[in-house]
């Protein structure tokens, strides 16, 4: 003989079996005034685009922040080796003091290295914004919802971070450059 099943007591009794047991809640209102045209507003409106499409055009987003995100990480890389690489250079002039010849020409190698330095930075920033160009281009297909949450920070707002970001890296690259090369300068003497 089989025993019925046992029916919970307590705080967990009336909850759906197979899960935390609340009840879904509703979505939160979005903070706007409390009328019918804001409702209105706030509706989903889904994609037209069919599931395969919508699957690439999410692929494609996500490949194109993926990249965003390499491509930043690669510019402070080169800051990083950037500096290692002064850095190393300063300590063995230091610890062997280098010939005047030998120090211009470390010197305009240092120099060489840091106009590449920043012409990789400017690169890779250029990268960055055809990134950022295609993801507003693909964002346009996606429901009203996704496209409300995603232009939540100005354009303008980004650019400006961004560009301040790149002119940071920029002026710290120049003017770690001539700080070492008078550096090894003073050491070639």
């Amino acid at each position: 003989m089989a025993l019925p099943p046992k029916q919970p007591s307590g705080p967990a009794a009336g909850r759906p079996p197979g899960g935390t047991g609340a009840p879904p809640r509703p979505l939160a209102p979005k903070g706007g005034p409390a009328d019918d045209d804001a409702a209105d507003e706030e509706k989903l409106v889904p994609t037209e685009l069919d599931d395969a499409s919508h699957a690439e055009f999410r692929m494609l987003y996500d490949i194109a922040a993926q990249n965003v995100l390499f491509a930043k990480r690669q510019q402070w890389r080169v800051v990083e080796y950037f500096t290692l690489l002064g850095l190393a250079l300063v300590a063995i002039g230091t610890a062997m003091p280098f010939a005047p010849d030998v120090a211009r020409f470390v010197a305009g190698f240092l120099v060489f290295v840091g106009a590449v330095s920043v012409a990789v930075i400017v690169m890779l920033q250029s990268w960055q914004g055809n990134e950022h160009a295609k993801m507003s281009y693909l964002v346009g297909d996606f429901s009203n919802l996704a496209r409300s949450a995603l232009r939540r920070k100005p354009k303008l707002s980004s650019d400006v971070h961004r560009y301040f970001i790149l002119l940071v890296m920029l002026l710290y690259i120049v003017v770690l450059d001539v700080v070492i090369f008078r550096l090894l300068a003073d050491i070639g003497r």
